[in-house]
């Protein structure tokens, strides 16, 4: 029996190869009719695509489509130079070396285009990358997601009905709990705030908290997470007074520095974990201090994220997927003088 492959199947429907090819990838204007037999025959012969013939073609296919790159419109709403710099430049490097191009748009923009979605398919666009807090109120109803690709990268005011690239809450909060457990300290209070809106792994975060505590420490007396607004300096450090923890698991290194400036000697009197820090991050004052926690790896998202939608638009997976899949990115730790070892005297 002759070997299954789209030239077989080109031969039993009477058809080019090239239109077996685009059926079987849903590409091109062949029919859902065509595509239906195609995809049929196939299943009959027991035709398997080649991984390695069809990775070839999906570089033929980008090389040909532009001479810059396979379209991708990342529409950013990161609020800081740091976070943009986090994701969006290893975004850009990892679309280049994939055969992609990276169009950035900010939200004014988009809100600028009287038909969003129309503007952004006749520009040739085949993916959508949405970075940052993005609402879902910020797009219109109307707007037609079934034209393109579409993935989220990192965090977001409310959970959207798209494949994501994330960091992974849970294990974030563990490790670090983890740390500071084998730093030898016992009375652990957990700063983990809350956005203003609230964003969805905030709920992530308190709920890892609370059951974390609860497990690694059963029968203790516990402190109360901290979920007071993370712009609330004086209600954090009312809460850091009244508990009186001996080290505090806080969102970010800008708690640290807050707490510093109140009178609150870290790591003296009182140590500090974040669960979001650069690599060697430093805070400043008269006493510079590198501090201890969490590098949530926000390249590796970004890269993930790239090379995720690289297969969406090879596979022409469009619109809302029915199951939508959440790629969770595990963080790094890293030791700080925020955080002495007490285990060694």
């Amino acid at each position: 029996m002759p070997r299954p492959s789209q030239k077989l199947i080109a031969q039993k429907l009477g058809i080019s190869t090239a239109t077996v090819s685009l059926a079987l990838r849903n590409k091109g204007t062949v029919s859902k009719k065509l595509a239906d037999r195609v995809k049929a025959v196939a299943e009959e012969i027991g035709y398997k695509p080649n991984p390695i013939l069809a990775s070839l073609a999906s570089q033929h296919f980008k090389s040909s489509e532009s001479s810059l790159g396979i379209p991708i419109a990342l529409i950013d709403f990161l609020d800081t130079p740091y976070n943009k710099a986090s994701y969006f430049n290893p975004i850009q490097e990892r679309a280049h070396e994939l055969g992609y191009s990276i169009t950035h748009i900010t939200p004014k923009e988009l809100k600028s285009y009287h038909s969003p979605d129309k503007t952004l398919y006749n520009r040739g666009v085949q993916g959508i990358i949405l970075l940052g807090p993005v609402s879902d109120r910020t797009f219109r109803d109307d707007f037609d997601w079934s034209l393109f690709s579409v993935l989220l990268c990192g965090r977001f005011l409310a959970p959207l009905p798209f494949d994501t690239v994330r960091p992974n809450i849970f294990q974030s909060v563990n490790l670090a709990y983890q740390q500071v457990r084998a730093h030898g300290y016992k009375r652990i209070g957990l700063a983990i705030g809350r956005h203003e809106p609230m964003m969805e792994d905030d709920a992530s975060r308190y709920s890892a908290a609370l059951g974390i505590q609860r497990i690694e420490e059963p029968d203790a007396e516990l402190i109360p997470p901290y979920f007071g607004p993370l712009e609330d300096d004086q209600k954090l450090v009312s809460w850091v007074r009244e508990h009186d923890p001996d080290c505090v698991i806080g969102f970010h290194v800008g708690q640290c520095s807050t707490m510093r400036d109140e009178g609150i000697n870290i790591p003296e009197d009182l140590a500090y974990a974040s669960l979001h820090i650069a690599e060697s991050q430093i805070i400043g004052g008269e006493k510079p201090l590198c501090v201890a926690g969490n590098e949530q790896n926000k390249r590796e998202i970004a890269i993930q994220c790239m090379n995720l939608m690289d297969q969406k638009v090879k596979y022409h997976e469009r619109g809302i997927p029915e199951f939508p899949k959440h790629i969770l990115i595990n963080s790094t730790w890293l030791d700080g003088e925020s955080l002495p070892d007490k285990t060694k005297g």
